[in-house]
């Protein structure tokens, strides 16, 4: 039987329950919920977005970063856009051969390589990123504006919380 993408997180949560025990379905819940709609989100602007500007998910994140933060060392990119460091580097080689970034060593660490946008890169992003909103809106078009705020801070104050010490 395929479910609705309405009763699948219903479903999920009944077999979730069923089968394991001890888990916080009101968690799952949100978890599962935040995983898809982070997902349906991502598939959206890449296909309708990003993808006819050129770029990939990991090519605009790197961009969006640089373009927000400055010009900054690969593991800091890969740091504040979530990516891992060979995505940032694949990343980068393409949009260094599209001429959106440009490499420089400015450090007496050769291994250190610092990213910058060049004007291509700059309005391919901002472009990108007004085309995104778009999608933000439609997304988020269900929810009254204190929802979006509380929804933000909510979720600002889950990715603040530092993560445990991996148990081993």
């Amino acid at each position: 039987m395929v479910a609705d993408s309405d009763r699948f997180g219903e479903l999920a949560s009944e077999r979730v329950g069923a089968e394991v025990k001890g888990v916080d379905l009101d968690l799952f819940r949100l978890s599962f919920a935040l995983s898809r709609t982070a997902t349906r989100f991502v598939r959206r602007v890449e296909s309708t977005v990003h993808r006819p500007a050129g770029l990939t998910w990991a090519g605009f994140r790197v961009l969006f970063t640089v373009w927000a933060c400055g010009s900054m060392e690969s593991h800091q990119i890969a740091h504040l856009s979530g990516l891992s460091r060979a995505s940032v580097s694949s990343a980068v080689n393409t949009l260094e051969r599209d001429g959106m970034v440009a490499r420089s060593r400015e450090s007496t660490d050769r291994r250190l390589v610092t990213v910058s946008l060049t004007g291509r890169g700059s309005d391919t992003v901002s472009e990108a990123y007004a085309a995104q909103h778009r999608q933000e809106e439609a997304l988020f078009a269900g929810l009254e504006v204190e929802e979006v705020a509380a929804l933000t801070r909510m979720l600002e104050r889950a990715l603040a919380t530092p993560w445990p010490a991996e148990e081993v």
